[in-house]
């Protein structure tokens, strides 16, 4: 059956409830904003965590939609306010990073009193992530490593939380997709054109950051020889958001999206990521394939007007140069330095597990989010698969990863869900990708995944609850086996 969307209500309520969470918004931007530019810089190391831990406690007990766009928000734009911070009170500022973590936190809160409602047959796989991200902080304490171990157990647990959270929501989740959606499309433009302006300007905070950070892989701190990260700390976050603000954006009906489309897809071209380009393709191909002939000529046009943009961008000698190089190089991975990097990582991760097959523990992945491990070390920012042997052991993959299977098996066999969601069905599909060639399954880009998990697994387990109201024979008999055990 296809959900409908008449009775559906406000995102924000009442218009005072709108006036107040809006105000509270832009006295959040200016007041930070004010902070970072000014001589007292640096005390935006905790005002800005604090500040956003506050606009999250007031936000989502007004609107959970709005609550969601705001982390949706934090994420895109929190790097960004790092390096700002940084250039002007110098140093190296990590604990600013922790805002969308303690902003997340807010909802595990507001989990408590709803365990009832959230711990169902449909969770049951997303609480085998959880159980294994337990198990990785067990073997790091038997280890004795705890350096890093807090910022490690944040980036592995939150997002599941919030996943849980956006399943307890689920009387609101067409609500809090539409802004999950705005969110992800306004957020592509803007991390689209900074990444353009990054490419051609490079402002002075990029700059300085990119010295001080020291990353090989992103290129060298001068216009036109920068790999595009926009506002995030890396070019392969930064692309798979904006991989999955793309998919978003084409089944999306908001007019920003014609802004933000083009604006994106040259900045992820840009990025020189070339898992989040396959990424991408796999996505606009499920697309394709499930949307109604009338929206893919939509597409269809998107395609070919984003190809037009880039033929031309591609007249400019400096991204000619450097976007071909680095598309050749799919055809010639054995003489690629990040094919020769991943292929050492797999061999060396084979090993360990020869060795010491239960695993590291979750502190070993603290600090793995500069990308630049030791000589030796494996780095666990370029593959999920890597990162979750080297972490957890292989009792602590398989529990993760059948909590992922059994998820997606559950996501999507569901019928008669609405089409809202099918561009967050692609994203997971994007995601799912660049597993392999990327970490996935924690910190900036596991957010994004277990977003997708949650909006989509609310979506079922509605769709699953109106079909039993509507007729129980007929529900029982539209789910497979597999996917009955997977909801």
């Amino acid at each position: 059956m296809t959900l409908h969307r008449s009775n559906l209500p406000d995102q924000l309520g009442s218009p005072e409830k709108k006036a107040r969470v809006t105000w509270v918004f832009l006295v959040f931007i200016l007041t930070n904003a004010l902070v970072a530019f000014s001589p007292l810089a640096r005390a935006a190391i905790v005002f800005y965590p604090a500040s956003c831990f506050l606009v999250s406690l007031f936000v989502i007990r007004r609107s959970k939609p709005a609550y969601t766009a705001f982390i949706c928000w934090l994420w895109l734009l929190t790097p960004f306010v790092r390096r700002v911070v940084e250039w002007r009170a110098g140093g190296t500022l990590n604990l600013i990073l922790l805002a969308p973590y303690v902003s997340i936190g807010v909802a595990a809160l507001f989990l408590v009193p709803k365990l009832s409602q959230v711990l169902t047959r449909r969770t049951m796989p997303l609480l085998f992530a959880l159980a294994a991200v337990c198990y990785g902080v067990f073997v790091g304490i038997l280890h004795l490593t705890f350096t890093g171990l807090p910022q490690a157990v944040i980036a592995w647990a939150m997002p599941p939380l919030f996943a849980l959270f956006l399943f307890g929501e689920r009387s609101e989740h067409e609500s809090i997709y539409k802004s999950f959606e705005m969110a992800m499309v306004i957020g592509l433009f803007v991390i689209g054109a900074y990444g353009i302006y990054q490419f051609f300007m490079l402002p002075e905070w990029d700059a300085q950051w990119m010295i001080q950070s020291d990353l090989q892989s992103i290129g060298l701190p001068e216009p036109f020889q920068v790999r595009v990260f926009s506002t995030m700390n890396s070019p392969q976050v930064f692309a798979a958001f904006c991989a999955a603000g793309l998919l978003v954006a084409l089944r999306s009906h908001l007019k920003i999206r014609y802004l933000a489309i083009p604006a994106g897809f040259i900045s992820l071209v840009l990025s020189l990521s070339r898992t989040a380009w396959m990424g991408l393709t796999v996505g606009v191909l499920y697309l394709f394939c499930l949307m109604p002939n009338r929206q893919r000529i939509r597409i269809v046009a998107a395609v070919g007007c984003c190809l037009i943009v880039s033929f031309v961008a591609l007249q400019v000698p400096e991204v000619n140069t450097i976007v071909m190089m680095r598309f050749n190089s799919l055809a010639d991975p054995q003489h690629d330095s990040s094919y020769e990097a991943r292929m050492h990582d797999y061999n060396t991760v084979v090993q360990t597990m020869i060795d010491n097959p239960f695993g590291h523990g979750l502190s070993a992945d603290a600090g793995s989010g500069d990308q630049s491990a030791p000589p030796g070390a494996i780095s666990q920012q370029d593959s999920s698969i890597t990162a979750s042997l080297f972490s957890l052991g292989l009792l602590g993959t398989t529990i993760f990863g059948l909590g992922l299977l059994l998820l997606g098996f559950g996501i999507f066999s569901t019928r008669g869900t609405s089409g809202a969601l099918i561009g967050a069905k692609a994203t997971l599909l994007a995601i799912a990708i660049e597993a392999p060639f990327n970490n996935v399954i924690s910190g900036p880009v596991g957010f994004l995944l277990w977003c997708c998990i949650g909006l989509c697994i609310a979506e079922c387990e509605t769709v699953n609850a109106l079909d039993l109201n509507h007729d129980p024979g007929t529900a029982q008999a539209s789910v497979s086996p597999p996917a009955a055990i997977a909801s």
